[in-house]
């Protein structure tokens, strides 16, 4: 706020000059207050930005965990069996994925998130897996990794540190994080999977008023192994490539209609050369947000493949992502 300067002219009388100063703090004081309202009002605790007037996105701010200076966070998928068996164990693995476990489960993280700046923040977290979880046993066909060796039904594995930065751009809603995992998981280290790291960014632009958002979702990662014989090289990947795009329409203050088209591209570190590179299918997911409450967010969706559309190949799925503190 800019200071008036104000001559001080001749003493004409003193009892106007001290009304005069009087009425000016006094001024200068409701002025103050209101300012410090209107800040109030697009800040949050100990002074700082409201995330909220950045990311508007429900979705988004249930991703990117509560507003708190110190709060816990949970991210669970359940990755079900196909539309026409969506109890079966057996999951399609319909992206043709490397060392992706054809088997329904659970799979997620549970995290600790500090908040270090206005828009920035860090977690610490490990992921968390239960394969078949409504089922007794795992059958024949997945009972065994690529090595031959027993799967881990149940397992707390690959921890994890992220940096999370908020923004927007021009009224696009941005998110950034880079995260760093040292991989512990049975079935991944059986690959030689010893340490990942992968950055994302997430834009979000509203289409004015209509209820409509367009988004678009960059990733990339890179791995580190320990493991170099042929056998394991098959199944993993140096590092991979993402992009997908995705279109929502606000329903009401609880729902939205979400659908999300991707792809992507990776090496295999069993490639002929640096430049050959395989290509995930490309698939889509649709499904229904619910916004539970601000930190609580449901997607219940199928994911398919757009080219191919098949009863057998959807499969059901369902992520929610929950925030305490």
């Amino acid at each position: 706020m800019e200071k008036e300067t104000k001559g001080t002219g001749s003493l004409f009388l003193g009892l106007a000059l001290a009304v005069s100063l009087s009425y000016g703090t006094l001024s200068h004081a409701q002025e103050s207050s209101e300012t410090k309202a209107k800040l109030k009002d697009v800040k949050g605790d100990e002074g700082q930005k409201d995330v909220d007037q950045l990311i508007t996105n429900k979705k988004l701010r249930a991703e990117t965990g509560s507003k708190s200076k110190v709060s816990l966070s949970a991210s669970f998928g359940y990755n079900g069996g196909s539309v026409e068996k969506p109890g079966n164990k057996i999951r399609p693995n319909i992206k043709a994925a490397k060392n992706e476990t054809a088997v329904a489960g659970i799979s997620g993280a549970v995290s600790g998130k500090y908040r270090v700046g206005e828009q920035s923040s860090l977690s610490a977290g490990v992921g968390i897996m239960m394969l078949a979880p409504f089922h007794e046993s795992l059958d024949a066909r997945t009972t065994k990794n690529q090595k031959g060796k027993d799967l881990e039904r149940r397992n707390i594995s690959d921890p994890y540190l992220t940096y999370t930065y908020l923004d927007k751009l021009a009224g696009v809603q941005s998110v950034t994080t880079v995260t760093a995992i040292a991989v512990t998981e049975a079935s991944s280290r059986a690959s030689g999977y010893v340490a990942g790291f992968g950055v994302d960014q997430i834009f979000m632009k509203d289409i004015g008023t209509s209820g409509l958002s367009l988004g678009l979702v960059l990733s990339a990662e890179s791995n580190v192994f320990d493991k170099f014989t042929d056998e394991a090289k098959a199944n993993s990947s140096d590092y991979k490539f993402g992009t997908a795009a995705v279109l929502e329409y606000v329903i009401n203050d609880t729902f939205n209609f979400r659908t999300l088209l991707a792809q992507y591209i990776g090496h295999g570190r069993n490639a002929k050369s640096a430049w050959t590179f395989y290509q995930e299918t490309l698939y889509q997911s649709v499904g229904l947000g619910i916004s539970v409450t601000r930190d609580i967010f449901l997607y219940p969706n199928v994911q398919f493949l757009p080219e191919h559309p098949r009863s057998d190949r959807t499969n059901v799925a369902l992520s929610a992502n929950i925030n305490v503190f």
